[in-house]
């Protein structure tokens, strides 16, 4: 269930520095970065968009994939599995962490990693299809084909199975995914109605905490008894902090009578090792309403609550408002209130800063007692997916500092006293600099198309993030630490915000201090989708199907690669050319008959088979003269040579006005070792720029039909 891959098949294409002559540098790339193909050369494993997470150091990745790899089987394309990798000093280590799967599989969704500790030595994972030897297939009493359940992973041998069905079984189809996790994973939620505990004998929905010593029922009253609850959470996530960072604090909303609370509303409950508490107190007097729980602090100190009851005696708008309740002191205080109401966005780690929007739509952030009011979101932003008003909070494109210092949220609405655009933007904010779109051109352009952030997924439509029906195991959560520990932003859009981006696909783009750099390299014909980031920024994780490294990755699935500060391994050894006789290698001496018996197996899967020739595409320079020609006729001819047959097309863009356009454009058919002729002639509005403005700078881009890298030459004309 490992995959190693040896010292000879790692490589690097260094950003900003070149790759073989295909990848031109620029300024506007990280030049410090490196590439590094981190699923095994060779794999047939498509990585899913929306799966997976790193580690805060970067150097372990766990992630989703379809197909075969690292000794998973094939399952084909709607039942994924979960994989984690691991940098060593000579490359990317994969591991198989969702399997053995038993022999015939009945689920549809496969299985997807959920959570994964600090060190990578853990992760939590849900499947469907069952894992050897719990799961049998069809002896009675063991999980039905096809019902979720929790695994964890402990980085060798057979993973743990969190949630065992009952004997005798209940309803073996009543799903119990993790939910949420402590920060070592050792401990972690799930829900279920199995009773799979004696103190269980309620027909409720209960929720459990798998610890090291076996699960426990959580939802339950003074007496140990069950009680019914549920695990604050959005689509399948639990809120930020229902599980305190050391497990120790868990959790939970109940409707009805408990520790004498309201019967008729909903409250929130804390289990404090085997202490009970009720952390939703009512001291306003006010009619009972219910009381969600939007989030605690990673110790279970400070508790987020969000009611239209009035909790204290402190005067609070009508609508929505958010309290905050201090574990220690028992104080609960209003935290947030708005005459518009005040509905819960997110907070940061510490406690310190809140973000919530009013029923006007404003978004408003809330630090040291004072209210921000950003600007105006837009209708969409509260019913749709992936923007900051997300309906649910594990799909929001939303994120904040754990100090609060700094916001990132991409949005359809008007912000930094500008229009709204008709297109997702990426922003950011800071208490001293207040609101700043970051998805925008060094001259201060927005982005003319969708910027995003996070790593996301959507079951259908026409989006590069689209995983179909059948891969929605997690509900399709929206992932990514997206700031790093300096405050840089990483996000993605398919537009041109630096000149190096001249492909027209999904790039991934860091802002840092007031920059926009490309992550991704801006020439490949594929799409690159971010996925995560170290907390210091200094990996940064993508999906693509381009073949970024040639020479190991051989084939146009989605791999996982890593754009990673001082990364990258030696690229593998070419061998020498031969001729003559010097080809056919030493004469072999006849070796003696064997007798019948064992023998050792050589051949595919020892070693990877040696790396393809790699297509290369030239392109001759510009002289002097070129250039004078093609300002004054407008024509110009590329002469271009390729080493493998192929189609080859040279684009001209150049900048009219406020948007970069297509100026010119050129196929040729090229033949092995031949060069090809393609006549590049200005569009007529080109022209007409150049004579008014008595100067035009275009960028020629050639891509080449056997290659994933593209040749870029910049001319200034001068009229």
């Amino acid at each position: 269930m490992r995959t190693r891959t040896g010292r000879r098949h790692f490589a690097a294409a260094v950003v900003g520095a070149g790759f073989c002559a295909l990848a031109a540098g620029s300024a506007a790339q990280a030049a410090d970065r490196a590439y590094e193909l981190v699923t095994p050369p060779g794999s047939s494993g498509k990585v899913l968009p929306g799966s997976g997470m790193a580690t805060p150091s970067g150097d372990v990745v766990c992630f989703d994939a379809e197909n075969a790899l690292a000794d998973a089987p094939v399952n084909g394309e709607i039942a994924p599995d979960g994989f984690c990798s691991r940098r060593t000093p000579t490359g990317w280590e994969t591991q198989w962490v969702t399997g053995p799967a038993v022999a015939e599989p009945r689920g549809g969704y496969g299985a997807a990693v959920f959570f994964v500790s600090p060190d990578g030595s853990r992760a939590a994972f849900g499947t469907d299809k069952g894992i050897s030897p719990d799961w049998g297939g069809d002896p009675p009493g063991q999980v039905a084909p096809g019902t979720q359940s929790a695994y964890l992973w402990e980085g060798g041998g057979a993973p743990r199975w969190l949630a065992p069905t009952p004997d005798p079984i209940k309803d073996p189809n009543v799903d119990r995914n993790p939910i949420a996790a402590s920060d070592d994973v050792r401990y972690g939620l799930f829900q279920s109605g199995l009773r799979l505990v004696p103190q269980d004998t309620n027909s409720d929905v209960d929720v459990y905490e798998w610890t090291p010593n076996g699960i426990r029922l959580v939802s339950r009253d003074a007496n140990g008894a069950a009680a019914g609850g549920e695990v604050p959470r959005g689509s399948s996530l639990g809120q930020a902090g229902v599980i305190s960072r050391d497990g120790s604090r868990v959790f939970f909303q109940h409707v009805g009578p408990l520790l004498g609370s309201e019967p008729l509303a909903q409250n929130v409950f804390m289990l404090d090792g085997d202490e009970l508490r009720d952390v939703s107190p009512r001291r306003g007097g006010d009619v009972p309403g219910d009381v969600i729980f939007v989030g605690a602090t990673g110790d279970g100190e400070t508790v987020f609550l969000q009611t239209s009851e009035r909790l204290t005696p402190e005067a609070k708008e009508a609508g929505n408002a958010v309290y905050r309740y201090d574990v220690a002191s028992d104080r609960l205080t209003l935290a947030a209130t708005d005459p518009m109401g005040a509905n819960f966005l997110g907070f940061s780690a510490d406690g310190s800063t809140l973000v919530t929007y009013t029923d006007a739509w404003d978004l408003q952030v809330v630090r040291d007692a004072q209210t921000f009011t950003l600007g105006a979101l837009d209708a969409l932003d509260i019913f749709d997916y992936y923007t900051v008003g997300s309906p649910a909070v594990d799909s929001r494109g939303l994120r904040i500092a754990p100090d609060g210092s700094s916001i990132a949220f991409s949005s359809l609405g008007s912000f930094d006293g500008e229009a709204a655009t008709g297109y997702r933007q990426v922003y950011r904010w800071t208490p001293a600099a207040g609101v700043q779109r970051i998805s925008a051109t060094p001259g201060g352009a927005p982005a003319a198309g969708d910027a995003n952030i996070g790593n996301w997924s959507v079951a259908s439509g026409v989006n590069p993030r689209n995983v179909g029906l059948a891969n929605t195991l997690r509900k399709n959560p929206q992932l990514g630490r997206v700031i790093a520990d300096d405050g840089s932003v990483f996000f993605e859009s398919a537009e041109q915000l630096v000149p190096a981006d001249v492909n027209a696909y999904v790039d991934v783009y860091e802002w840092r201090d007031g920059v926009v750099r490309l992550i991704s390299p801006g020439t490949q014909r594929a799409n690159a989708l971010y996925m995560d980031n170290s907390d210091d920024g200094s990996t940064v994780f993508f999906v693509t199907s381009a073949r970024l490294i040639p020479e190991l990755d051989r084939n146009d699935v989605a791999d996982l690669y890593a754009a990673r500060v001082g990364g990258g391994f030696p690229l593998p050894a070419t061998p020498p050319a031969c001729e003559g006789d010097r080809c056919q290698g030493p004469l072999a001496t006849p070796s003696a008959p064997q007798t019948p018996g064992t023998s050792v197996f050589e051949g595919p899967g020892d070693e990877l088979d040696p790396a393809p020739k790699v297509a290369r595409l030239t392109v001759t320079g510009f002289t002097a003269k070129q250039r004078r020609a093609f300002a004054r006729s407008g024509r110009i001819v590329l002469r271009v040579r390729a080493n493998e047959r192929g189609v080859v097309t040279a684009t001209g863009r150049a900048r009219i006005g406020r948007r970069t356009v297509r100026v010119a454009r050129s196929v040729a058919a090229v033949r092995s070792g031949g060069t090809a002729r393609l006549s590049l002639s200005l569009s007529r509005q080109a022209r007409a720029v150049l004579r008014s403005r008595r100067r035009l700078r275009v960028t020629i881009t050639v891509a080449y039909s056997e290659s994933a890298t593209t040749v870029r030459r910049e001319v200034t004309l001068r009229g």
